[in-house]
C-alpha cells in the first residue's frame, strides 16, 4: 500500500506529459515484458484454464477502464480528491460485490470498520470545506466507478486464482490491457515517448515495474490468500501514505486533519482484519 501511495506521486510527476492512453499502454506494456523473466524464476506453474483466462480477461477489462474513468473523471472532478474517493470507496464496493456475488454475511465489526475508514477518507478529503456541488460533480461520479471496476479486478483475481497463479493473472492482464491501448498509441505515435526525461522514465518505470509487478501482484497474492473483501481493506492506507510521500518528494505539507485521516483509516484496517482473523479461529 505505501508502494501505491508512492505511485501517486509518480502519476502526478507524468501526468502532464502524455495522454492517458498513451500512459496506459506503456504503463500497462513495461509490465507485461518485465514480467516475461520473472515467470522463469518462478515455481512452476499450473497449465492456462478457461476459467483462468476468463476471469484474466475480465480483469483486463476491468483495469483498462479504470485507468481511462479514472482520467476522464480528473477533466471535470477534484484532482486532490481523486485518490482519497477511489481508494476510500473500494473496500466498500467490493464487499457489496462479495455479499451480492458470493453470498458473504457482513458481519456488525465489518460494517463499523468501513464506516470508520469512510470517516477516516471524509477527515483526509476534509468534505467539510466543498459544497454538495463539488461534491456530486460528474467527474467524481465517475471515481465511484472506477472503485467499482477496481472491486472488479479483486474479485477477478481472487476467482481466477482457483485455476492459476496470482503470477500467470498479472502476465496475462497487462497483456491483454496493453493490446487495448495499443491502438490510440499507433495513431500518436510510437516514437514520442522517446523524448522524454530521465525523471519521466524513472517514474514510468517505478510505475511499471515496482507499483505494478511487484505491488499489485502482491495484492493479487493477498486476495487469494486473504480473500477479496479483508485484502482490499488495506488500500484504506493508500491515501494518507500518498500525502506523507508527496510531502517528502513534493514538498506538500500535510495538515493536521491528514494524520488524523490516516490515522482513522489505519484504525479501520485493523478492526475489518481483526474480524476475519476471528471469524476464521471460530469456524
Amino acid at each position: 500500500m505505501v508502494i501505491w501511495g508512492g505511485s501517486w506521486v509518480s502519476a502526478k510527476v507524468m501526468a502532464r506529459h502524455l495522454t492517458p492512453e498513451v500512459l496506459s499502454f506503456w504503463r500497462f506494456f513495461i509490465s507485461f515484458v518485465s514480467f516475461v523473466p520473472m515467470l522463469f524464476f518462478m515455481p512452476r506453474q499450473s497449465a492456462l484454464s478457461r476459467s483462468g483466462v476468463f476471469y484474466s480477461v475480465m480483469g483486463a477489462l476491468s483495469i483498462s477502464a479504470y485507468m481511462y474513468f479514472f482520467f476522464k473523471g480528473l477533466e471535470h472532478g477534484l484532482a486532490g480528491a481523486a485518490g482519497v474517493l477511489v481508494t476510500s470507496l473500494m473496500p466498500l464496493m467490493t464487499l457489496l460485490l462479495t455479499i451480492i456475488l458470493f453470498r458473504k454475511k457482513a458481519s456488525r465489526r465489518d460494517m463499523a470498520g468501513l464506516i470508520i475508514g469512510m470517516a477516516g477518507a471524509a477527515v483526509l478529503l476534509r468534505v467539510w470545506s466543498f459544497d454538495s456541488h463539488q461534491i456530486f460533480m460528474s467527474g467524481n461520479l465517475l471515481f465511484v466507478l472506477c472503485a467499482l471496476l477496481w472491486a472488479t479486478v479483486t474479485i477477478c483475481s481472487q476467482r481466477a486464482a482457483e485455476t492459476i497463479s496470482p503470477y500467470i493473472f498479472s502476465f496475462l492482464t497487462y497483456g491483454i490491457s496493453s493490446l487495448l491501448f495499443l491502438p490510440a498509441v499507433l495513431a500518436e505515435g510510437l516514437t514520442g515517448i522517446m523524448h522524454e526525461s530521465t525523471i519521466f522514465w524513472v517514474n514510468l518505470i517505478f510505475l511499471s515495474v515496482i507499483s505494478s509487478n511487484f505491488a499489485t501482484t502482491i495484492y493479487f497474492i493477498a486476495a487469494e490468500r486473504l480473500g477479496s473483501y479483508r485484502t482490499s481493506s488495506f488500500v484504506f492506507l493508500v491515501p494518507s501514505s500518498a500525502m506523507l510521500l508527496s510531502w517528502i518528494f513534493l514538498g506538500e505539507v500535510p495538515q493536521h486533519s491528514t494524520i488524523l485521516g490516516g490515522a482513522i483509516a489505519v484504525s479501520a484496517v485493523y478492526l475489518i482484519n481483526r474480524s476475519s482473523a476471528t471469524a476464521s479461529k471460530s469456524a
